[in-house]
């Protein structure tokens, strides 16, 4: 196998030495760049997944990011509807229709009122056409405003969802380090139980002999069930793993699946240039940015408010044609014979608004300034948490190797106790407690790398950068 190196980009943060090579790939296995692999278990499929297609897959699939991506299916209307503000509005119509009435007196020769003997029904119908135009000239500039702020709101819409890309694409690894995490404790059982299985025979050889009595025969039994039990425990461990991972991914398709088997690989995070880590994260992070495009949003809003105290100047016209006859005459009429138009030009100057203008102005002065501080507020906590999730990395690093260092002290006690006992020196028990604080502590020097691999995902979603350091596209283009 070859080693696998990670050449810098813009978006990775600095690193000094071999840090570089212990970045988010580090987690995934030799062939985590490449296309997952398929293998054949049990007459099936099962499709092995690296890191990086995990997180390409659930960047495609994954139901809260197309929510996220849809909702910025309305980021052209919106902007189409602030830009519509200076187009006119055109109104075509056209109606028809026939009325009835009876009539119980009429008009004679002289016009004189007399009664109507036959009491009939008079009916008439009507037919008109018309168009209208009208076209605000000048609004204070508020139309402007309005596209400004529409562009603006694009802008949160887009950082908002790729924060929640960079929140998806954390969960997504952290999922897949647990099922790796899961895989490797599966891993580490089954090599215990084959030690367990190993002890058995040499003891059942022993008990033979008359070297050891039943009663220490069966005191290794009991270890070899208590095994098998915990592999147990650990398979549906790693079924639960793949399945949670599965849903997180959100791929259909992927009905078997595995990750490819790696241990992470720790390093000092000394090497981490801390200082270049906070300044990247202050410019890439999404949460910062999401606050910088409201920001704008907000500024927008307070101009459109101060933009009512200015006069609007309109202009509107219109033009129709009616008929009307006796009876079905007039009925569907296409083309009526009467016809009227006019233009007019209007001014409104806003003199008294009982100062609603007022308040509306204050209120988005407010939030223009609240939104400035949420920047401030959106900086403090991320140099906060990025400095919190690098305390953490280092916890996690030095944990790392002191668990290292237990395992290597009950590795060498398991072999001094077990040579002991094959003396007679020491007792069954004594035997059985090495055994298993020599499996606790490989248990928990597997499980510490892990903790090690979280605690630097954590600190890569604190900076906001998940999706950058994955190599994937960080600004969602839409859908």
């Amino acid at each position: 196998m070859r080693a696998m190196t990670i050449s810098a980009c813009p978006a990775m943060i600095a690193v000094k030495g071999r840090a570089a090579l212990t970045l988010l790939f580090a987690l995934t296995s030799v062939g985590s760049v490449a296309a997952q692999g398929v293998r054949l278990e049990e007459g099936r499929e099962v499709t092995v997944l690296s890191l990086r297609d995990a997180l390409g897959r659930a960047a495609e699939h994954n139901p809260q990011y197309r929510q996220a991506l849809n909702r910025m299916d309305l980021v052209g209307p919106a902007e189409r509807e602030a830009l519509g503000a200076f187009l006119p509005n055109l109104n075509v119509s056209y109606g028809t229709g026939q009325s009835f009435r009876r009539e119980r007196t009429a008009v004679d020769f002289f016009g004189n009122i007399i009664e109507n003997q036959d009491g009939g029904i008079a009916s008439s119908s009507r037919a008109n056409q018309g168009v209208s135009a009208s076209v605000v000239l000048f609004s204070g500039g508020s139309r402007f405003h309005a596209v400004g702020q529409a562009r603006a709101q694009a802008r949160v819409d887009r950082r908002t969802a790729e924060r929640e890309l960079n929140t998806i694409l954390a969960e997504v690894q952290r999922q897949f380090l647990v099922a790796q995490r899961q895989k490797a404790r599966l891993g580490v059982e089954m090599e215990l139980l084959a030690a367990r299985e190993r002890d058995v025979e040499a003891a059942r050889a022993r008990f033979e002999l008359v070297a050891i009595g039943r009663s220490d025969l069966l005191a290794t039994e009991l270890e070899l069930e208590t095994q098998r039990v915990a592999v147990t425990r650990a398979r549906g461990d790693h079924d639960k793993g793949l399945l949670a991972l599965r849903r997180a991914i959100g791929d259909p398709s992927l009905v078997a699946l595995d990750v490819a088997q790696q241990l992470p690989d720790p390093f000092d995070p000394a090497d981490l240039d801390i200082g270049g880590l906070v300044g990247r994260a202050m410019e890439e992070s999404p949460r910062v940015r999401a606050a910088e495009a409201a920001l704008a949003v907000r500024q927008s809003a307070l101009s459109s408010q101060r933009a009512r105290r200015w006069p609007t100047l309109s202009l509107s016209s219109s033009f129709g044609r009616s008929s009307f006859g006796d009876e079905r005459s007039k009925l569907f009429d296409v083309n009526p014979s009467d016809f009227a138009g006019s233009v007019s030009l209007s001014v409104s100057i806003p003199i008294f608004t009982k100062f609603e203008t007022t308040r509306a102005i204050a209120a988005a002065d407010v939030e223009l300034r609240n939104a400035n501080e949420t920047i401030r507020q959106a900086e403090n906590e991320l140099e906060e948490q990025v400095s919190i999730r690098y305390v953490d990395l280092e916890t996690a690093w030095a944990t790392v190797r002191q668990r290292a260092r237990a395992l290597e002290i009950a590795t060498q006690r398991l072999e001094i106790v077990r040579e002991e006992y094959r003396l007679a020196a020491k007792s069954i028990e004594d035997l059985r407690t090495a055994i298993r604080e020599e499996a606790g502590a490989r248990r928990d020097a597997v499980d510490q790398r892990f903790e090690f691999a979280v605690a630097l995902l954590g600190l890569y979603e604190a900076a906001g950068i998940v999706g950058r350091e994955a190599g994937l596209e960080a600004e969602p283009e839409g859908n």
